[in-house]
């Protein structure tokens, strides 16, 4: 029985984990999206709006999963 319940928390450590790493990514893609190269291609406005609003979803997931294992 401990050994499942041990197993369950490093999955969903690993999930958080995975989901700091995906901001991080995002983040660092938002970034150079910015530079002069990208800014004249039609699909860069769209994407840079969208990259906050997964941030902020995956947050709010990160938060809810991290917030049922207390």
């Amino acid at each position: 029985m401990e050994n499942s319940i041990t197993n369950n928390s490093v999955k969903k450590e690993l999930l958080l984990c995975t989901i700091a790493v995906a901001l991080v990514l995002l983040n660092i893609g938002a970034h150079l999206l910015c530079t002069k190269m990208f800014v004249d291609l039609p699909l860069t406005e769209i994407t840079l709006a969208l990259i906050p609003i997964t941030m902020l979803a995956l947050c709010i997931f990160g938060f809810k999963m991290a917030a049922r294992e207390q």
